[in-house]
């Protein structure tokens, strides 16, 4: 994910940290799995094939990596789940089989920075040291204590408050006159130079989602006159509850305000078209499939990716599209996105505005990501205005390749330098940038991952239920090779880095392997 949720401010006693153990809790867990095109919820199982109540995974932290807290010297660790490394997934038989082997990453640097969240109730607006304080409430929590954190907002700052949007010192002294406990809701990132947390985005009042209406977060799947069919990925109902993955029909009203992400332009509801995510707030039904008296529509950056079909090397280019926002084109409906029916969005020929950037490195074949807003309902072509175009060369990919039954020998040749992958046997074999997937059986040469020139990155092999985390893909090679020589079998691997599609190489910033049990054993 490109999201972190900030859960509380700890104080860790002072000392050397090298492990930390985490204690999962799946008991109520709900996993679904995409079949089909639908969600679907899975059974789930731990390596042993038995149903997964609790499991306890342990990280060590190598070398360099210790984590070490000292009296005032701020320090960072964040702990990642590595979601593919951890779980492997059946869709071949119904319902779709999870097998859960946890992979806990831990990295004391903060090189990969991603947004964070804050959510809580509002404890305090200081206004003449532009800061925002906050009881903290993760995710969609109506209690509980957390601590307390704050952010720092400048001239640059957005805010939507009660449904209105401001900009700069006009939404501070709005966010003021807020009674205090209010809900809100702070996107940023953390300052590593002043330690402290930059405001970049403000929710408060009614515009937090379950504060005092229901939300949900979803893609629009199709439009017809004012009701939308949004698959949401994420409901919140007023009393806190959260419902993932559903079909949620949608009815616009005349009164419905519509508003953009960071924006104070007005906006209607003729903006929101088939592809367009979007956050909604408003009253749903009792069983969530529905949602009526729509108070706002908030629309949130849009992401389409595919493969380039031409670049003319003017204001458009035109794509073969896989997917928007993770969802399979083959799920969308485009009729009456055109401003006639000849007009209406073609997946496998999308158009896109992209005035104002470049984009003469992109040939036709290359996997795009093109972040932005959809184009009005009933206005296309184009149909859709980029604000961000990435190609091959700027996406990390990631890799992944699962042997079903384990395989011993996953590597034709390995090296502290590299390691050509074998990938016979493997029912999993690709690599995917942004979305856009590539078979890796597909490539003229057997696929190489290889360590960056410093040799640094985030590696990690589990076996026999401990997870050992390296620094260095030297040390982490050397582990693996010990491991594969005693005959344990690898079940699969994920890496993330840069993929060379002329070489089939991919650079690895990170990489797990997960071994099996031996036969027996």
């Amino acid at each position: 994910m490109d999201l972190t949720e900030l859960l509380t401010a700890a104080t860790v006693p002072s000392g050397a940290y090298v492990a930390a153990s985490l204690t999962l809790d799946y008991s109520n867990a709900d996993i679904q799995v995409g079949q089909g095109g639908v969600a679907v919820k899975a059974n789930v199982q731990d390596s042993n094939g038995d149903p997964v109540t609790t499991l306890t995974v342990d990280v060590s932290l190598a070398g360099q990596s210790h984590l070490t807290i000292a009296p005032g010297v701020p320090n960072y660790l964040t702990l990642d789940f590595d979601l593919a490394g951890s779980n492997t997934v059946d869709t071949t038989v119904t319902p779709p089989q999870v097998t859960v082997e946890p992979v806990l990453l831990a990295d004391v640097e903060l090189n990969n920075a991603k947004q964070h969240r804050l959510r809580g109730l509002l404890s305090e607006v200081d206004m003449a040291n532009s800061r925002i304080d906050l009881t903290m409430r993760p995710f969609a929590l109506q209690r509980g204590r957390f601590g307390n954190l704050n952010a720092y907002v400048d001239s640059s700052t957005s805010y939507e408050i009660n449904g209105v949007t401001y900009n700069g010192s006009a939404g501070l002294s709005q966010l003021d006159q807020l009674a205090l406990n209010s809900w809100a809701i702070v996107y940023g990132a953390l300052d590593l130079t002043t330690h402290r947390f930059q405001a970049s985005e403000v929710y408060a009042g009614s515009s937090v989602p379950g504060s005092s209406l229901d939300s949900l977060t979803g893609v629009v799947l199709s439009r017809s006159g004012n009701q939308l069919v949004v698959d949401a990925g994420s409901i919140v109902t007023r009393d806190g509850s959260q419902i993932f993955n559903q079909q949620v029909t949608v009815a616009l009203a005349a009164g419905t305000r519509v508003t953009r992400q960071q924006s104070q332009t007005a906006f209607d509801s003729n903006d929101i078209s088939v592809g367009q995510r979007l956050l909604l707030l408003g009253d749903l039904s009792s069983d969530n499939s529905s949602m009526s008296n729509t108070v706002v529509a908030r629309l949130l950056l849009s992401q389409v990716s595919g493969t380039v079909v031409t670049n003319s090397g003017g204001n458009e280019l035109v794509l073969d599209l896989q997917r928007i926002d993770g969802r399979l084109v083959s799920r969308f409906d485009f009729s009456g996105t055109g401003s006639i029916a000849a007009n209406d969005a073609d997946p496998a020929n999308y158009q896109v505005d992209v005035t104002g950037l470049s984009v003469a490195s992109l040939v036709v074949g290359d996997p795009a990501r093109v972040r932005g807003y959809v184009t009005p309902f009933a206005q296309a072509a184009p149909d859709f205005d980029a604000g961000t175009v990435i190609g091959v060369a700027n996406v990390t990919a990631a890799l992944r390749v699962v042997w079903p039954g384990g395989d011993a020998s996953p590597f034709s040749s390995q090296a502290a330098d590299g390691l050509v992958l074998d990938l016979a046997g493997s029912s999993v074999h690709h690599v995917r940038r942004d979305w856009v997937v590539t078979d890796l059986n597909s490539l003229a040469s057997p696929p190489t991952i290889k360590p960056r020139t410093s040799d640094i990155g985030l590696f990690a092999i589990r076996a026999r239920g401990s997870v050992h985390v390296y620094a260095r893909f030297s040390n982490f090679e050397a582990d693996l090779s010990d491991r594969l020589s005693g005959g344990l079998p690898v079940k699969h691997i994920t890496a993330h880095g840069q993929f060379d599609a002329d070489t089939d190489t991919l650079t690895a910033t990170s990489m797990t392997v997960v071994f099996g049990s031996l036969v027996g054993g």
